[in-house]
């Protein structure tokens, strides 16, 4: 294609310098892009190498929609890559076909780019059915208070979440200074509680504080 065909009018802000201009478009991306297309557009047939303003144009329109939220041409530009992938799909697949049981290398060769066409229509399908139906991005807070490895479940949303550590707490009555009793045969556990009177002899009273001696004798003291 011959550079002086296809001319694009820039207008160029007071003061900006060549490089700035250069850089600024290359860095904004419509009309390079649009460059681009046009070069292979030009191979294809779709045109004659002379439509950079028209095309530059219609990319800046597209970008526009898509800035408002439009996926029209989004949809329009994925479904028909798709029906273009599709009818690769099938002409490899007919190549293949043809070269069964005679060229196995060529039947291969086809089968693999057949099946690559074929993934790219599905992955293309898939991304249009996402712009289409956006899926549910759920935001989790968390803090990682462990000091080595700590394993975080995550819960769905419709499921109840754990009960915080502080809820817990105020539920509970913090007795640190009170005994222990054992529940099965109600025996405290602390060795200094007096404990109630055995079933034996239950006319044996329990022995007071005040009748134990003030003062234990050592071992092997006399008196």
């Amino acid at each position: 294609m011959d550079p002086s065909i296809a001319e694009l009018k820039i207008t160029r802000r007071p003061g900006q310098s060549d490089e700035e201009l250069h850089a600024e478009q290359l860095a904004d991306g419509v009309n390079s892009n649009a460059f681009l297309a046009l070069l292979f557009a030009q191979h294809s047939g779709f045109a004659k190498g002379s439509e950079i303003g028209e095309l530059v144009g219609a990319t800046q329109q597209a970008v526009e929609r898509a800035k408002r939220g439009g996926t029209e041409q989004a949809d329009s530009l994925l479904t028909s890559q798709a029906i273009a992938l599709n009818a690769v799909f099938l002409e490899m697949s007919r190549r293949a076909a043809l070269n069964m049981g005679s060229h196995l290398r060529a039947t291969e060769t086809y089968m693999r780019l057949a099946l690559k066409a074929q993934s790219q229509c599905r992955t293309t399908l898939e991304t249009l059915a996402e712009i289409k139906n956006p899926r549910a991005v759920a935001f989790v807070k968390q803090a990682n208070i462990a000091g080595g490895h700590q394993q975080v479940n995550n819960l769905a949303p419709e499921s109840p979440g754990p009960v915080p550590e502080e809820a817990g707490r105020a539920g509970t009555k913090s007795r640190p200074n009170e005994l222990l009793e054992e529940i099965s045969d109600a025996q405290w556990l602390d060795p200094r509680a007096a404990p109630a009177a055995g079933a034996g002899n239950p006319e044996l009273a329990t022995v007071g504080a005040g009748d134990r001696p003030a003062k234990r004798r050592r071992k092997g003291q006399g008196g």
